[in-house]
C-alpha cells in the first residue's frame, strides 16, 4: 500500500496528468464515483482514485487561491502545495465533512501562509524600489473584463499592505463572498473574534485609502 509520501512523490511525479485525462475522457463510460468512496480507495493505494480527486477539485482550489497569489507562477506554487499538504493529510479527513470543503480550507491556509512569508521578505527588504516594484504584478482575475482585472489587481496591491490575517480575511470576506463564520472556522477564530478582526482589517484599509485619496489630490493639484 502506497505511503503518504508515495501519493505525494506520484503526484508530483506529474503522471497525474496524463491519468486525470483518462479519467475525464471516460468519465461517460461509468457513474462518477462520490468523494469519499475515491478518499476510501486512494488511502488503500488507489491512485487513480487520488488522480481524479487532483481533477475534481483542482479548478475550485485555483480560484481559491488566486485571490492569493500576485502572479501566475506563485498561483501555481500555491495550488500545488495545497495538492501537497492535501494528500499528506488525506488519512485525517472525516467524511461528516465535505471533502471540498475539506480542502478549500487547507487552501486557504497554505494561502495566509503566502501572505506571511510576504510579510516576513518585505520586512527584510533594504532596496525601497525593489519593494515598489513587487507590486507591479500581472492580473490573475479569471474573467475576461478588463475593468474588472484592473480593479480585482488594484484591490489586491492594496490589501498588499496589510498585516497578513487581515489580507486573508478581507480577501475571503469580500473577493470570496465567504461570510464571517465561515472564515472564522477555517481559521480556528472565535465568530467574535473574526468579527473584530474584520473591523480592524476594515479600518486599516479605510486609513489606506484616505491617504492614497489625498496623495491623488495633492498630485492632480499640483
Amino acid at each position: 500500500m502506497p505511503t503518504s509520501t508515495a501519493r505525494t512523490t506520484h503526484f508530483l511525479a506529474g503522471p497525474w496528468l496524463l491519468a486525470s485525462s483518462r479519467a475525464a475522457n471516460g468519465a461517460d463510460e461509468e457513474a462518477p464515483c462520490d468523494d469519499a468512496r475515491l478518499v476510501e480507495r486512494a488511502r488503500a493505494g488507489e491512485l487513480e482514485a487520488l488522480d481524479v480527486l487532483v481533477l475534481r477539485h483542482r479548478e475550485a482550489i485555483t480560484r481559491r487561491l488566486w485571490r492569493f497569489a500576485v502572479d501566475r507562477e506563485d498561483l501555481q506554487d500555491l495550488v500545488q502545495d495545497t495538492f501537497v499538504r492535501t494528500i499528506r493529510a488525506l488519512g485525517t479527513w472525516e467524511a461528516r465533512q465535505p471533502f471540498a470543503h475539506w480542502v478549500l480550507r487547507i487552501a486557504s491556509n497554505v494561502g495566509r501562509d503566502y501572505f506571511r512569508r510576504r510579510a516576513v521578505r518585505r520586512r527584510h527588504l533594504v532596496d525601497t524600489e525593489a519593494d515598489e516594484g513587487a507590486g507591479a504584478h500581472e492580473a490573475l482575475d479569471p474573467g475576461s473584463d478588463p475593468a474588472a482585472r484592473a480593479a480585482a489587481n488594484e484591490i489586491k496591491l492594496l490589501l498588499d499592505r496589510l498585516p497578513p490575517d487581515d489580507r486573508a480575511l478581507l480577501a475571503l470576506h469580500h473577493l470570496e463572498g465567504l461570510s464571517l463564520g465561515e472564515i472564522a472556522e477555517q481559521y480556528g477564530w472565535t465568530p467574535a473574534g473574526a468579527k473584530l478582526r474584520a473591523w480592524r482589517a476594515r479600518r486599516r484599509l479605510r486609513a489606506m485609502l484616505s491617504t492614497r485619496y489625498d496623495h491623488d489630490e495633492e498630485s492632480h493639484g499640483a
